[in-house]
């Protein structure tokens, strides 16, 4: 049975490069704008005063803090990245893992339903956290 819920989504972009050790051509330094999407998951019957499940404002101020470090940045240079190198794979990891963060503390009722990281118009992986 499926519960009702509300999904609400923001997207952020950045500019970052990285090299992707093993990968041909993604071994060379290279560069993306990157597009991201955050899209939260609030319980069907939880809405506000105000009518709504949460102020998409809080969404994209998670996800601007979240990605905030990459803009500009060779992405493989960042604490997250020394360990495994900056898939889109693993940027969606490190940005739900932060995202989910900074939501517990302004939107405790809501959970990370998934990540969206575009790493070009024809590239997306989208990670949904258990």
């Amino acid at each position: 049975m499926t519960v009702p819920a509300f999904l609400l989504s923001a997207e952020a972009t950045f500019s970052a490069a990285h090299t992707l050790p093993g990968v041909e051509k993604c071994e060379r330094f290279h560069g993306h704008n990157w597009r991201v999407r955050l899209t939260v998951r609030a319980d069907g019957d939880g809405l506000d005063e105000t009518g709504m499940a949460v102020d998409f404002r809080l969404i994209e101020d998670a996800l601007r803090e979240a990605v905030a470090d990459f803009d500009h940045a060779h992405l493989n240079e960042l604490a997250p990245f020394r360990e495994y190198a900056p898939s889109a794979e693993r940027l969606a990891l490190v940005v739900c893992s932060r995202c989910t963060e900074r939501l517990a503390q302004v939107a405790p009722h809501t959970h990370v339903d998934a990540v969206e990281i575009w790493e070009t118009p024809q590239y997306r992986v989208i990670y949904r956290p258990a």
